[in-house]
């Protein structure tokens, strides 16, 4: 009897055989709590997304996923898990045009190095056959090229230094990369892996750049270890980045939860005015002998019922429109708008569970308690307010 006198207060309160006016109180704070909930599980994801981007262009381009640093001529045991191997040698250089210079991390890279997983990273325009001049080619990002006004096919002189000095060395823009993130591109150019062991004659740093799966990079890097070899992440070469990407991903995190407790204090505003609403009912229900408790179900029922229809409509809201980031965000960069220029556009989208489900936990344990709390005033209606005197 009590069950099913519960079930049906609580469908005409959510506006089952009920009045017009309940049913457009409910919806409204059904579309109005899902679109703040699809709000922040749309965020988290484009956050997440982005700073693993960022972070792919930087293990891919920059140093691989892990990097051995032992001699050249020691070749590596074969492991499960490596996707890629290559021998890289890097330095700083400076670069000059006749309208600029500028201070370039310079990769020495062999033939093979951009295999279909990194091209995947980047956009490679038509460049110009090797055969085609005598002069040594290199591949500036277009970021670069325009910082110092040069295009394919223009020359450019490398300021390389070494232990014997300063030392010149005429190039040629042989081709141009975007990766679409500008941070990376204005500070990495390319070049042959014979080009850096012959001008700085040893002096360069030499290492083993490894593609690894993502879920076998700690793993690998501890077996090359109890092998005998030196080896680093990409997060330890890069730990700056590292750091700040981490640190923005909890930081949003933080700021989604932070919204998403205001978001429950907002539906405990929902059952104070359900309550408000109705105290000459509350008042007539108590009359007739019904509990507190009873009354306080009805309530707290209906408005969990509304937050739980809200949360999986919102979740699913957000995870529909993130799958479409693709198209818009191609979009936005073909836009070409230059605040815009500093942010990544173009990765894949990750949906990250663990953090979609840190947001909706948050938000229905504090919807919980604050509605919990909200539902007090029900003892405090006096029977006697059911009366009504002209």
């Amino acid at each position: 009897m009590k069950q099913g006198l519960l079930r049906l207060l609580v469908l005409r309160k959510l506006g089952y055989k009920g009045s017009r006016a309940a049913r457009k109180r409910i919806l409204f704070n059904l579309v109005l709590i899902t679109l703040v909930v699809g709000a922040l599980v749309f965020a988290q994801i484009f956050v997440v997304s982005m700073s693993k981007g960022i972070a792919d262009k930087y293990a891919l381009l920059g140093n691989g996923h892990l990097q051995v640093h032992e001699d050249s001529t020691r070749d590596l045991p074969e492991k499960d898990g490596v996707l890629d191997v290559q021998l890289v040698s890097q330095s700083y250089a400076l670069i000059y045009s006749p309208e600029g210079n500028k201070m370039v991390r310079l990769k020495g890279v062999e033939d093979g190095y951009f295999n279909e997983l990194r091209t995947s990273q980047i956009t490679l325009m038509d460049g110009i056959p090797k055969e085609s001049t005598t002069l040594e080619q290199v591949l500036l990002s277009t970021t670069l090229a325009d910082e110092l006004q040069v295009g394919i096919g223009d020359r450019v002189a490398l300021m390389l230094v070494g232990d014997d000095g300063i030392r010149p060395q005429f190039c040629v823009v042989g081709n141009l990369y975007d990766s679409g993130y500008r941070e990376l591109d204005a500070n990495l150019a390319f070049c042959d892996y014979n080009l850096i062991h012959r001008l700085f004659k040893g002096s360069e740093e030499t290492y083993h750049e490894l593609l690894v799966t993502q879920e076998r990079i700690e793993p690998l890097k501890q077996e090359y270890q109890d092998d005998g070899f030196m080896v680093t992440s990409w997060d330890e070469e890069n730990f700056t980045i590292a750091t700040n990407l981490n640190t923005s991903r909890q930081a949003v995190l933080g700021v989604m939860v932070a919204v998403a407790m205001l978001c429950g204090y907002f539906i405990s505003e929902l059952s104070r005015e359900l309550v408000e609403d109705d105290k000459h009912q509350i008042a007539m229900l108590t009359l007739l002998g019904a509990r507190h408790s009873l009354i306080r179900s009805v309530y707290f029922y209906t408005v969990m019922m509304v937050t739980i229809l809200s949360m999986i409509g919102g979740t699913l809201l957000g995870i529909v429109m993130s799958s479409n980031l693709s198209p818009l965000l191609s979009a936005v960069a073909d836009r070409s708008i230059p605040s815009l220029s500093y942010y990544l556009l173009d990765f894949s989208v990750v949906y990250p569970l663990g953090d979609i489900l840190v947001i909706v936990l948050v938000l229905l344990l504090v919807s919980v308690v604050s509605v919990q709390f909200s539902l007090r005033r029900v003892k405090r209606i006096e029977p006697l307010s059911c009366t009504h005197f002209d």
